[in-house]
């Protein structure tokens, strides 16, 4: 579904420049590793200050183990875990699955159901039938293709059975993609281990779509992110304090096609069945976990501006940043947000 991002927030703490600003004696501890087809990252500080290097990394190993974990039940790109026989079986009945597959679609059809359709892990079908997976075609599906295809969507037709833990995919033809949705929950169960390793101040993020912060960076008010103009990787269009809380940004600028002389980006509308064009350039979301800020920054796009503030009514603790661009100018919508000091 999601995501097919590149960086559009960066975060502002340069090591070098500001260490000594936070601490004389605390350095953080960078890991690396990939996972997710992407590369994660875990900026820890370490819990006291006699603390070695290779006692945090050993701290975050669980952390790491439980991404990989999560991965391997929920990935799309693998051919043999469970995500794979259940998509394989759309149409053929129910499937027992795991629990980590059971409970991501759980959330899925969660927040399907609090956006109206506009999260939608479903939509598999239609970026391969646009070209988005295989490139393999230049034109614009025609009107009977894509109403053939759209009877392939929609987490309505995902039924699961919560005493026998099983999915049955009603449709043949389905297929579910957490790419929107996965990452983020991987960082919360990650974020939940390390506060359980001790780990007071750390951020964590994967790769390019969320990231989540545990406490505060040592003598500072919050941790600093800065949200890129999605056009100038030079420009930063606003900045925001985040504390024990995530951050998630979607966007379509550099992932897109070209059909007729026209862009078309690869956040799909679930219900028309075309890329989202609302003038939504990208879609910024801050609230408790990543697994809602991660589905919730892709269901916004999808939504636009008024739909959204009227989802963030009945969800006042979720915070908004939108970017539009009417008449080739950027707006900035802020949602139970204030705008920073220029």
């Amino acid at each position: 579904m999601k995501k097919f991002l590149f960086v559009i927030f960066n975060i502002y703490f340069l090591f070098h420049l500001s260490l000594s600003v936070y601490s004389e004696t605390k350095q953080p501890v960078t890991i690396q590793f990939p996972a997710m087809g992407t590369e994660f990252a875990f900026i820890i500080y370490p819990p006291s200050n006699n603390m070695l290097e290779e006692d945090v990394r050993n701290l975050c190993e669980p952390a790491i183990n439980a991404v990989h974990r999560l991965e391997k039940h929920i990935s799309h790109y693998m051919t043999d875990n469970d995500l794979a026989r259940l998509n394989q079986s759309a149409g053929s009945g129910p499937v027992k699955v795991n629990s980590d597959l059971f409970e991501i679609i759980r959330w899925s059809k969660k927040f399907w159901e609090q956006t109206e359709g506009a999260f939608d892990p479903s939509v598999g079908p239609l970026l391969d039938l646009w070209g988005f997976y295989k490139k393999n075609r230049e034109d614009i599906p025609s009107d009977s293709e894509i109403s053939d295809i759209l009877k392939k969507v929609g987490m309505d037709k995902v039924k699961i059975n919560i005493e026998e833990q099983s999915v049955e995919l009603i449709t043949p033809g389905m297929r579910l993609d957490f790419g929107g949705i996965g990452k983020g929950l991987a960082l919360d169960r990650a974020k939940t281990i390390l506060e359980e390793q001790g780990i007071k101040s750390g951020i964590l993020h994967a790769g390019t779509s969320s990231i989540v912060a545990i406490g505060l960076p040592p003598n500072q008010t919050g941790w600093k992110i800065g949200i890129r103009s999605p056009y100038n990787k030079n420009e930063t269009l606003e900045e925001f304090f985040i504390c024990d809380e995530s951050l998630s940004t979607s966007s379509v600028s550099e992932q897109f096609l070209e059909r007729k002389g026209k862009k078309w980006g690869h956040i799909f509308n679930p219900k028309t069945g075309f890329p989202v064009n609302n003038n939504i350039i990208s879609s910024t979301v801050i609230c408790k976990t990543a697994t809602e800020s991660d589905a919730l920054s892709t269901s916004f796009f999808v939504l636009g501006i008024e739909k959204t503030k009227k989802y963030c009514k009945k969800f006042p603790n979720l915070k908004v940043f939108l970017i539009s661009e009417i008449n080739n100018k950027l707006d900035k919508q802020y949602i139970n947000l204030k705008q920073s000091e220029e």
